[in-house]
């Protein structure tokens, strides 16, 4: 090993078990949005209400990232990641129950916890690889993470469509229940790379000051936005695609779980192109990101106001869109990452601000809910209006 790649000498982590631990989330976000207009009927509630669902994994899934960072400075990563595990399985068994108790409340509650469990993966991934590599290293293996939520949507698709379809709605949570106790070997197998504890890192006015610190970095918050921006649009196609599918399109859950995969071929497209161009200047990537997301949203949404909603207007836009998500998010992320040294509480402020984009958009979406397929592509365009001003922020302060 030598030094200008490695912060630590050991054992290097596998990225095969580092992609799997930090995509658990994103498995638990999409797999069961096939089931959606399912989950509706079965409750009895309306497309706005039903889509809580997602919102509320979504805020979970933020407001895990801000717990994470200090148990993993104060006990270590490998300890962090098991508390989340046990979480997670607690919000699956919740989410399960919540069929025969005939409860959507337990439903949301399930879905919460579920989130705040497995977004331990993300937070202390993130941590991982900031506390083992070095900073052009650590770029290029966050690319490799990319993958991950390249190939894990797409999947969890195609598995949530086959699920509803064949067995019900509720097989997702136990799939999930499932994903997570098979999440043990790569964890178990795991290096330990916090070298230090920090004693005080669980006093509550230690996790505000630090916190605090670090919320006050307006560029790690910038980047993040962009980020979260990006990674917004991806999780309001979770949410309003299946309606669109089941409503407009007249497709069966397991149809639309399986062309559902075809978007997702553009974030593995996007995810190897990131991994080939880590060298680049990162503004000429994220602007490259940019316009091809934009492009897709353009596209999508003049074809879906003069009412040519179809698989091919609805999939290769999404395509495109998903294919800049990587390239643009991943590489904010990076530099968010870069612009701090406590990288455990870092990662969890750029998660958690990253992660509060799809939580606001996919709520308004939730509000705004009309039968108008044209509403989705709009929040695309808001999404990417809210990029330009943040964007221009930052080389205004960077200059």
């Amino acid at each position: 090993m030598t030094t200008n790649r490695f912060r630590l000498v050991g054992k290097e982590p596998q990225i095969v078990g580092l992609m799997l631990l930090s995509a658990f989330a994103a498995m638990g976000a999409i797999l069961m949005t096939p089931a959606l207009p399912e989950i509706a009927h079965f409750f009895n509630m309306s497309i706005g209400t039903t889509q809580l669902t997602v919102t509320s994994f979504l805020l979970g899934y933020a407001v895990g990232q801000l717990i994470y960072g200090p148990i993993a400075n104060r006990l270590g990563r490998k300890p962090a990641l098991c508390i989340g595990l046990v979480i997670a399985t607690v919000g699956s068994l919740f989410s399960i129950l919540s069929s025969p108790a005939e409860s959507f409340h337990l439903l949301i509650l399930g879905r919460f916890l579920e989130a705040i469990g497995s977004s331990a993966g993300l937070a202390v991934c993130y941590t991982v690889i900031n506390d083992f590599y070095y900073a052009t290293e650590a770029r290029r293996v966050t690319a490799f993470l990319m993958f991950a939520f390249a190939i894990v949507p797409g999947v969890a698709i195609a598995i949530g469509g086959l699920l509803a379809e064949y067995l019900n709605w509720q097989a997702c949570f136990y799939f999930l229940l499932l994903y997570g106790l098979m999440l043990i070997y790569p964890l178990y197998h795991l290096p330990e790379t916090a070298i230090n504890r920090d004693k005080h890192a669980l006093h509550y006015r230690h996790i505000f000051k630090n916190y605090l610190q670090i919320f006050k970095n307006k560029n790690l918050v910038r980047y993040a936005i962009l980020s979260g921006l990006s990674s917004a649009n991806v999780y309001v196609f979770g949410a309003e695609g299946p309606f669109i599918g089941s409503h407009f399109l007249h497709l069966s859950a397991a149809t639309y779980g399986l062309l559902g995969l075809m978007p997702f071929i553009g974030t593995l497209m996007g995810s190897l192109w990131l991994v080939r161009v880590t060298q680049w200047r990162a503004d000429t990537v994220l602007i490259i990101a940019f316009l091809l997301e934009a492009m897709a949203a353009l596209v999508m949404f003049f074809c879906f106001i003069f009412h040519d909603v179809s698989i091919m207007t609805l999939l290769l836009p999404m395509g495109l869109l998903c294919m800049g998500h990587p390239m643009l998010a991943g590489t904010a992320a990076s530099l968010g990452m870069q612009e701090v040294k406590d990288k455990s509480n870092g990662s969890s402020v750029l998660n958690f601000v990253t992660l509060c984009m799809p939580v606001i958009m996919t709520f308004l979406l939730g509000l705004l809910h009309i039968a108008a397929a044209w509403l989705m592509p709009l929040m695309f365009i808001v999404a990417l209006i809210l990029m330009v001003v943040v964007y221009r922020k930052l080389i205004i302060v960077n200059r």
